[in-house]
């Protein structure tokens, strides 16, 4: 079963106009920084855009229809696919794990990043060169950090795996797809000193440190095979026949037009194969594929 979604739209200081530029969305604000296109998060439910189940809430279709998502083992939509514009630097931040995150009745957050476009000279942050947690909290303080953080050139189609506690940060001039555990949950390090409603947004440097490791000057480009979700990027002309995953696939279309059985999708969708179900699709077509796996 085919199942597309309707993405929604969240404003942030930091966002711009690529998701209408490049994906053709009628943004509903300036400033759209990210697009979440597959989220059963209370921050951000997605509905179902069209067929029997149009108007249904994520959640409540993984409720209440176990059967579409294999029975996957956790009482709650464990992923989110979103779009991230950059068109500013974002915090420098870091995400706990799944056992800090209990205590906020979350999933912990690992997050991967497919880059879908990079302006010329464009970075990331991934991990930092502090050796141990005194030195990253005095730089915090003297606000130094950046002279610690570890900056990585990015451009098209680049992937990155950032690993809960791994400190990272998204930069100007990035737009990239995200897959991530379902959560919400971000401690920021530092954020530019930039205020909103005329006051700094909130630091959260003790609950960062405490999730932060150090040292950590690894770029991962892979999934690990302990990861809580699967990735892939499906690139295909003409006809390929598939079988979703025992839990489903979650697909979100980056190029191309054609049709998934017969329905026709383009750039910008964002849909569900259910669990086990065999699938054509037709045209050409650049798809990110995300699945669920056990936690």
């Amino acid at each position: 079963m085919i199942i597309f979604f309707e993405p929604l739209f969240k404003e942030k200081m930091w966002g711009g106009d690529n998701l209408e530029r490049h994906f053709g969305f009628a943004l509903p604000a300036k400033n759209i920084g990210e697009c979440w296109g597959i989220s059963a998060h209370p921050h951000g439910e997605t509905k179902v855009k069209k067929g029997p189940f149009r108007g249904t809430k994520l959640s409540t279709l993984y409720e209440e229809h176990p059967e579409l998502f294999g029975h996957f083992p956790s009482s709650s939509f464990p992923i989110l696919v979103k779009i991230i514009d950059a068109a500013q630097d974002l915090s420098i931040q870091v995400h706990p794990d799944d056992c800090r995150a209990k205590q906020e009745k979350s999933f912990g957050k690992s997050e991967c990043w497919y880059v879908l476009h990079a302006e010329k000279g464009a970075d990331i942050i991934i991990g930092h060169k502090a050796k141990d947690k005194d030195v990253l909290r005095r730089a915090v303080l003297e606000q130094s950090l950046e002279n610690h953080v570890q900056r990585v050139p990015v451009q098209k189609d680049d992937f990155f795996f950032i690993g809960a506690g791994t400190l990272h940060g998204i930069n100007k001039g990035v737009l990239l797809l995200e897959v991530q555990q379902s959560s919400d949950i971000t401690y920021r390090f530092y954020d530019y000193g930039r205020k909103l409603a005329g006051k700094e947004r909130p630091l959260h440097i003790e609950e960062a440190l405490s999730v932060v490791k150090v040292p950590d000057e690894d770029v991962k480009r892979k999934l690990p095979l302990d990861a809580a979700f699967g990735f892939g990027i499906i690139e295909t002309e003409g006809s390929n026949r598939r079988r979703a995953h025992e839990h489903g696939d979650y697909l979100a279309v980056l190029a191309g037009e054609g049709t998934i059985d017969g329905e026709t999708v383009q750039k910008g969708d964002f849909l569900m194969v259910s669990a086990r179900s065999p699938y054509t699709l037709e045209g050409r077509l650049q798809i990110a594929k995300a699945t669920m796996k056990g936690l």
